[in-house]
């Protein structure tokens, strides 16, 4: 019975410290610059933020690096960290499967992130 006890303690801890991150993860959408162009900027910033975790986590042999913890974990880090509003949006806009892609097409991605920017803010 203790053993049930504490681990449900020990989920429920766990539970509640993920809030505030999940909190930092939603997206400022007023924050993102509405041009295209500046999206693009935007795109090549966050992927140089991705290329750097991808040469910290040494996971070179791949594009796609969403199936590989530290990369993903060590980007988002990063971004939540980061002093820059529309950089972090950007970050979390994206659909998880170009967030993580390195390969991905810089132009599909800040198109992709005006369309959603100008359909929350309707």
């Amino acid at each position: 019975m203790r053993k049930i006890l504490f681990a449900g303690l020990a989920a429920a801890l766990i539970g509640l410290a993920a809030v505030p991150a999940r909190a930092q993860d939603e997206v400022n959408w007023q924050a993102l610059p509405a041009e295209r162009e500046a999206l693009v900027k935007l795109d090549r910033q966050q992927v140089r933020v991705l290329r750097n975790a991808v040469r910290h986590c040494n996971d070179l042999a791949r594009s796609d690096h969403r199936q590989t913890a530290c990369v993903f974990l060590d980007a988002d880090r990063v971004m939540r960290q980061s002093d820059n509003a529309a950089l972090r949006a950007y970050h979390f806009a994206l659909p998880r499967g170009m967030r993580y892609d390195e390969g991905r097409n810089e132009g599909f991605a800040a198109e992709r992130v005006r369309k959603l920017r100008a359909q929350a803010l309707e």
